[in-house]
């Protein structure tokens, strides 16, 4: 009782600690203890530890889902970008690409050569990665007039415990108009904790770095460029700077980008960041909500195939009305064998004389077995009809030897009750072909006619157990709504969002094929509504799709198609 007291009061300590970079050794434990306190709250505090593989099981069993493709097609939300004039937005994007992918893979001198830089056009490094402290770099591009801020992905463990720091903490953005920072026009929502985090410390790094350098060159302007973990940094690093006067005409362009803030947010991004997502990429979709909200639905498809199960054994039952019947009718019958058998048994007992009475108790249990076998072998009506003529002939054969041998010996007693019993065994199976057909069609008859009278109250019952399934599953749908009403934590990919897909015919024909033969694929580029993902999504490119080279293959695809339609327009 009083651990738990304890661990309740530092579980809240922790939760209340400002989103910032640790300083100290004692503030990285106590980051790493929030990372396992998010990471345990967010999975076994709320589902069972088999809920998460079920709920993976049927999204994959279920075929009916669509995929991005699919509603991208059918939705009048989704726009799709075909104008040839998108050519050169297009290849700013790859540029920026190309040195992220350099500067997240090279070295770092190999990435200056590689991207054209020198040493001197670089205005600050980190290098190495921490805890909420990713790498990034400033640089001086004098050919494009622009401040460059790159940031790092995920690339080592560090990198993924800021990942993992994923609560949704309280994150404003003051707007700043006219060259003034107004407090009251603000836009309020939630932010990954991690990365808001990293962005505060980018931002405490990079400020004086770059006002330094807009003084020397007023004309240039800031972007700001990252992927992955990156790219959610980076668009939080976006709403920063943009409340400072000289930074007020920032922009973004992500790729990939981690689900790292609000709706309202993302929505309010749009002017000045820019998300390029590919494929069927899922990190831009992964929040702890989606996961929450994924591991419900796969509960409710879990509850809808069990009932599917027992309401499909209640009809087979229901369509079997024979096999019932018959054993019912075989319990009946022989309930009622056994006693006529003990009737018959007590009153041919009675009849006799008290010192037959006692021989005839000291029979061989081996033959009083034989006369119970006899007279309950049979299961059906035929049995019964059999057992009682046995018990009749027998009580006349009784009546006879008590009239005529009172005084016989005990051998003859003894063999006259084994006259007997031949002669029951001689009779169940003389008699068991020769009962007529009628008789067991009335009592079968009967039997059905009490089985009716006890469905109503069967099917009343299935009724009312119907009902109470139908109301849990909506109870739990109505919770499912309820909670996100409540708290609206999910988080989103920020800015405009511009999503290549590939053509539904290729994604068939994919399923037959390996999923990097993407250059055989056809490519297009829909500007996409942000409810498409606010739900997580499996596929077999899931995370293949989020790599940078993959990214860099499939923009390039884009950038050859276009230049085709181009040329076969200006033809």
């Amino acid at each position: 009782m009083i651990t738990s007291m304890v661990v309740r009061k530092a579980a809240g300590k922790l939760e209340k600690r400002p989103a910032e970079a640790p300083k100290t050794l004692m503030d990285t434990v106590l980051t790493l203890a929030e990372a396992i306190r998010f990471g345990y709250a967010e999975t076994l505090g709320k589902w069972h530890l088999l809920d998460l593989p079920r709920a993976i099981l049927y999204s994959v069993m279920d075929k009916g889902e669509k995929t991005v493709a699919v509603e991208c097609a059918e939705r009048s939300d989704c726009v799709q970008l075909k104008d040839p004039e998108l050519l050169k937005e297009l290849y700013e994007l790859k540029k920026c690409l190309t040195q992220t992918v350099l500067f997240s893979k090279k070295r770092f001198r190999a990435f200056l050569f590689a991207a054209g830089f020198v040493k001197e056009d670089v205005l600050l490094r980190k290098r190495r990665a921490r805890i909420l402290k990713p790498a990034f770099t400033v640089i001086l591009n004098k050919e494009s007039k622009c401040l460059l801020v790159f940031i790092r992905g995920t690339r080592s463990i560090k990198d993924t415990l800021t990942d993992a720091i994923g609560a949704p903490v309280s994150f404003s953005h003051f707007i700043c108009s006219d060259g003034e920072l107004k407090k009251r026009d603000t836009v309020s929502g939630h932010g990954h904790r991690g990365m808001v985090a990293a962005a505060r410390w980018i931002k405490k790094h990079c400020t004086t770095i770059l006002l330094d350098a807009l003084r020397q060159y007023p004309d240039f302007q800031i972007k700001i460029v990252g992927h992955s973990l990156g790219g959610g940094t980076a668009a939080l690093l976006t709403f920063m700077l943009r409340e400072t006067k000289q930074f007020a005409s920032c922009t973004c362009v992500t790729f990939g980008p981690a689900a790292c803030m609000s709706f309202e947010l993302a929505e309010f991004g749009k002017p000045f960041i820019t998300s390029i997502i590919n494929g069927y990429d899922i990190v831009p979709t992964l929040s702890g909500s989606s996961v929450h909200d994924f591991v419900a639905e796969g509960k409710i498809k879990r509850k809808k195939i069990l009932n599917a199960a027992r309401s499909s054994i209640t009809a087979i039952g229901s369509r079997l009305p024979f096999a019932s019947t018959a054993k019912a009718f075989a319990d009946h019958a022989v309930t009622r064998g056994t006693q006529v058998v003990m009737k018959n048994k007590q009153k041919t007992r009675s009849l006799l004389p008290w010192s037959r009475r006692e021989k005839t108790e000291a029979l061989p249990n081996s033959k009083s077995d034989n006369l119970a076998k006899a007279c309950g072998s049979s299961e059906t009506s035929c049995g019964v009809v059999e057992e009682i003529k046995i018990s009749d002939s027998t009580s006349d054969e009784y009546d006879e030897s008590k009239s005529s041998s009172e005084e016989s010996d005990n051998d003859d007693d003894i063999d006259e009750e084994e006259q007997i019993i031949s002669a029951a065994q001689n009779v169940t199976t003389h008699t068991a072909c020769d009962i007529s057909e009628n008789d067991l069609l009335n009592e079968l008859k009967e039997l059905e006619l009490e089985a009716q009278d006890d469905n109503p109250k069967i099917h009343a019952q299935e009724k009312e157990g119907a009902k109470t399934k139908d109301i849990t599953e909506e109870e739990i749908n109505d919770q499912v709504v309820d909670t996100k009403d409540k708290l609206d934590t999910h988080l989103y990919p920020p800015g405009r969002i511009m999503h290549i897909i590939p053509s539904p015919s290729s994604e068939n024909n994919s399923n037959s094929s390996n999923h990097n033969s993407s250059e055989e694929k056809e490519v297009y580029l829909y500007e996409t509504p942000r409810q498409l993902y606010g739900k997580l999504r499996l596929s077999r490119g899931m995370i293949i799709d989020h790599l940078t080279r993959n990214y860099l293959k499939v923009l390039q695809q884009l950038i050859n198609q276009l230049e085709k339609e181009k040329s076969h327009y200006g033809g």
